[in-house]
């Protein structure tokens, strides 16, 4: 199971303690400030990013790509 809270620090109470507990029983629970979150979020999409480049120039790499003109692709923006 994988979920974000959002909360300011003086929002962390015993109440929200308890329900993090209730909802993850023996689980390890991982706390992080927004922005090291928010850096592992880039990394994570970079990481996906680079793994779809790679895969789009092996393609190009293995002859599968579309080959157009500049007037083709010109005459398909005008259309």
């Amino acid at each position: 199971m994988y979920a974000t809270y959002h909360l300011n620090a003086d929002e962390l109470n015993a109440d929200v303690i308890q329900a993090l507990k209730n909802a993850f029983h023996q689980r390890e629970i991982v706390v992080l400030p927004k922005d090291e979150y928010d850096e592992m979020e880039r990394a994570r999409h970079n990481a996906a990013f680079t793994g779809k480049l790679r895969d789009s120039i092996r393609e190009l790499e293995e002859g599968k790509g579309i080959v157009k003109t500049m007037a083709e692709l010109e005459a398909l923006a005008s259309e």
